[in-house]
């Protein structure tokens, strides 16, 4: 994916093992969110937090993601370029064929009915990318965490969680947000975990 951060939906934050990565959604009309070279649905993320703040703090317990890999940023599609309609190629281009972006700027907004798309995105997935279960690995010893390959701070983590939980960089369309994020705030609000229990959205 090129120009990750040059105005598009994902923002670049950081990471304590590859500095910084792209993380977010990239298309208003679906639930689906990207982390570099890693595609996952953002009700599976909020299940992940969830699972996160239910565990014990000394027992993290085993927790995974739900994901797809698309490993060649050909194949990947230029995110920018399928926003302008100037290069549609690869997976992102083929969303914004079918979800282009807004010509009215007002209607930049992330979409709280993105699920309702899922068929689609889900038969495009299977054409352009690979299922992959990422093990999530929460620190022992000090409040980090492990997603997949990327490395993140209690901070970064938190950071993460309060981009979905604000509709990305557009933020929520009419400020409504899905369900599934309001439970996740509930959740954290909840928890006692050492990752969590200092985070209010």
């Amino acid at each position: 994916m090129q120009e990750k951060n040059g105005g598009g939906l994902p923002l670049e934050f950081n990471s304590l093992n590859h500095g910084q990565i792209a993380f977010g959604f990239f298309n208003i009309e679906t639930d689906l969110l990207l982390m570099e070279h890693y595609f996952f649905f953002s009700p599976q993320f909020s299940t992940m937090v969830e699972e996160i703040a239910n565990s014990l703090p000394d027992q993290p317990g085993k927790i995974s993601l739900e994901a797809y890999i698309i490993d060649s940023a050909m194949s990947v599609g230029n995110l920018m370029g399928a926003i302008r309609g100037v290069d549609l190629h690869g997976f992102i281009g083929e969303v914004y064929t079918k979800f282009p972006f807004p010509e009215n700027s007002e209607q930049f907004k992330q979409k709280p009915y993105g699920a309702k798309n899922r068929d689609y995105i889900e038969a495009l997935l299977k054409e352009w990318a690979f299922p992959i279960v990422l093990p999530v690995l929460v620190g022992s010893e000090k409040p980090d965490i492990m997603i997949g390959e990327f490395l993140f701070s209690k901070k970064g983590f938190y950071d993460l969680i309060a981009y979905v939980w604000q509709g990305g960089m557009p933020g929520w369309e009419a400020g409504v947000r899905p369900e599934y994020v309001s439970k996740m705030k509930e959740i954290i609000d909840e928890s006692t975990s050492p990752l969590l229990s200092e985070f209010k959205l």
